[in-house]
């Protein structure tokens, strides 16, 4: 006859098919939140990003006082998450305005590398991917998914849908 055991506890055939479990839900959900992080912090880059195109648009800055809007985010406001740029892209007609705004990443040993650039004197905001992870961050921001929709510095980028 079979007699009970006394011994209460999980055997290691048990535990190791709870690991296997939890390590195959672990493995499938870290994109998901790898992306629901990178769009928290893109989030301040896009709320700058409207304060910058409420205050600039249609306007043509000086070098210093493009200096002190970046001074401004950079330090004053304390950008946590990007750097603030501003850059002047000479532009055909000489009365267009050519400032734009690149927000780079700060975040050291990033997996996900991108950053964002307006584009249209402040007026779109768009992905510039610099990494294979930073490209599937910034498809699933885009407007139209796996295509990129322009380019900026001759890399492809993705307009986001903000």
């Amino acid at each position: 006859m079979f007699t009970k055991s006394t011994q209460a506890g999980f055997s290691l055939l048990e535990i190791l098919i709870v690991i296997v479990i939890v390590g195959i839900l672990a493995v499938t959900a870290l994109p998901y939140y790898e992306n629901a992080v990178q769009s928290t912090r893109a989030t301040e880059a896009v709320i700058w990003w409207g304060n910058l195109k409420n205050w600039a648009y249609g306007r043509n800055m000086s070098r210093a006082s493009a200096d002190k809007a970046e001074e401004n985010a950079n330090q004053k406001a304390k950008l946590k998450y990007f750097t603030l740029r501003l850059v002047c892209n000479i532009k055909e007609d000489i009365h267009e305005p050519c400032w734009e705004a690149e927000f780079h990443l700060q975040v050291p040993d990033q997996r996900v590398k991108y950053y964002l650039a307006t584009q249209k004197n402040f007026l779109r905001l768009v992905c510039v991917p610099e990494n294979r992870a930073g490209k599937a961050f910034c498809q699933t921001q885009s407007e139209r998914g796996d295509e990129p929709d322009t380019e900026v510095n001759g890399q492809p980028a993705y307009i986001i849908r903000y």
